[in-house]
C-alpha cells in the first residue's frame, strides 16, 4: 500500500477510535469528584446490589439455556441431508429473528400468567431461551466444517453422539465464545422483557434499577453506569484474548 494512503487509513482510524472512546471518558471523569460515603450511604444501595446480582442470574443462566438449545439445533440442521428441509429450518429462524419483540410480549405474558410464572426470573429465562440468531451462527459454523472429517469418523464407526462431542464443538468453539458475549451483553441490557414480566422490585435487573433511579447528583449516576458496564468491558476483553489464542 502507498505510504500516505497508509498514514491516511491510520489517521482516519485514530479520529473514529477517539470519536467511539470520547463519551466513555466523560462518563469516567466525573467518578473522580464523587466522595465515597455518598456511595455506601446511598437509600437505594441494597436495591442497586440485588439488582446486580438478579442481572448476573439472567445473563449466567440465560446464556447456558441458550447455548444448550442452540449449539445441537444448529449442527442438526447443519447435518440434515435433504437442502429443502435445511431451507425451511433456516427460514423459520429467520423469521422469527425478524419478527418485532414487541409483537410477542402479550403472546409470551399470557403464556407466563397461565404457568403461574408471571412475576419470576424463571419466566424471564424461559421466554429469552430461544435465540434464533445463535442458531444461525452455530448453523454457519457447522457448515464451514470439511464434510470428510464427519464422513471418516462415521468411517471408523463413530455415532452423531461422538461426532458431535469430539469434532463439531471443539471446531465451533470459537463461535460459542463469541455468542456467549454478545448474550451476555444482551441479557445485562434487558429491559423491554422485564418491564413487562416483572412486577416485584426485588427481582427487577439492574437496567431497570438504573432506569428508575431518582437522584440529583450526577456524579453518582455515572459511578453506578460504570459498575454497570465494567463486566462486560472486562469479559470483552477476556473473550477476545481467548479467541485470539484459539
Amino acid at each position: 500500500m502507498n505510504p500516505r494512503k497508509e498514514a491516511t487509513y491510520r489517521m482516519l482510524s485514530l479520529i473514529a477510535a477517539v470519536i467511539f472512546v470520547l463519551p466513555c471518558v466523560f462518563l469516567v471523569f466525573p467518578t473522580f469528584d464523587i466522595n465515597p460515603d455518598d456511595l455506601w450511604q446511598m437509600d437505594s444501595l441494597m436495591e442497586f446490589i440485588c439488582a446486580y446480582k438478579n442481572t448476573a442470574i439472567l445473563a449466567i443462566v440465560g446464556v447456558l439455556i441458550q447455548i444448550v438449545i442452540a449449539l445441537p439445533a444448529g449442527y442438526a440442521i447443519a447435518r440434515i441431508p435433504s437442502p429443502k428441509a435445511q431451507t425451511f429450518f433456516l427460514l423459520t429462524c429467520v423469521f422469527f429473528l425478524l419478527l418485532p419483540q414487541q409483537a410477542l410480549m402479550l403472546p409470551q405474558y399470557l403464556v407466563l400468567m397461565n404457568i403461574g410464572w408471571l412475576d419470576s426470573l424463571k419466566g424471564l429465562l424461559i421466554m429469552t431461551a430461544f435465540q434464533p440468531w445463535m442458531i444461525l451462527l452455530f448453523w454457519f459454523a457447522a457448515k464451514r466444517i470439511d464434510s470428510s472429517l464427519f464422513d471418516s469418523a462415521i468411517c471408523d464407526g463413530a455415532s452423531n453422539w461422538v461426532l458431535f462431542r469430539k469434532i463439531y464443538a471443539p471446531i465451533v468453539r470459537p463461535y460459542v465464545m463469541i455468542a456467549a458475549f454478545l448474550s451476555i451483553a444482551e441479557s445485562w441490557n434487558l429491559l423491554e422483557q422485564p418491564m413487562t414480566f416483572l412486577q416485584s422490585k426485588e427481582k427487577y435487573p439492574l437496567s431497570m434499577i438504573l432506569m428508575q433511579l431518582s437522584t440529583d447528583n450526577a456524579e453518582l449516576k455515572n459511578v453506578l453506569c460504570l459498575l454497570f458496564a465494567i463486566p462486560l468491558m472486562i469479559l470483552f476483553g477476556t473473550m477476545v484474548k481467548k479467541i485470539i489464542d484459539t
